[in-house]
């Protein structure tokens, strides 16, 4: 099951430059997955595009890609059906509220996301039920 990474890391400082080195691995392991969401984000933009002012893009395209970075930097997620409803709805919002001096309230957040799910099961057959009904 896919977890969250929380907590501090102690490293020594003789074996930094191991942990940079493994550092580097994880994120170009992982990069395909990054690249897909984000190429999703950009076509999510377009669909919104057709329907809402560029304001209301940029905010929801926002929000998705700070959760983009918050799955790829801080969950082992490889697969988006394996992000869980508690990644989408709680420990995002937990995460946002620490990282991100904004003014987008726990309900800007929450319609984001259930747009961004919604778009992925409507035009790409991404049916995530788990995370659509946890953003509701």
């Amino acid at each position: 099951m896919a977890q969250v990474f929380t907590g501090k890391v102690v490293i020594p400082g003789d074996r930094i430059n191991e942990y940079f080195e493994a550092l580097q691995e994880a994120e170009a392991a992982r990069a395909p997955f990054r690249e897909t969401l984000e190429q999703l984000n950009q076509e999510f933009a377009k669909f919104l595009a057709a329907k809402y002012v560029p304001k209301t893009v940029r905010k929801h395209t926002g929000i998705v890609d700070l959760f983009i970075h918050f799955i790829c930097g801080y969950t082992d997620v490889e697969k988006i059906e394996d992000i869980t409803r508690g990644m989408v709805n709680s420990q995002f919002r937990s995460w946002y509220k620490r990282k991100v001096m904004d003014s987008a309230s726990e309900s800007d957040l929450r319609v984001a996301l259930r747009k961004f799910f919604q778009f992925l099961a409507s035009e790409h057959g991404m049916i995530h039920q788990k995370a659509i009904d946890a953003l509701k």
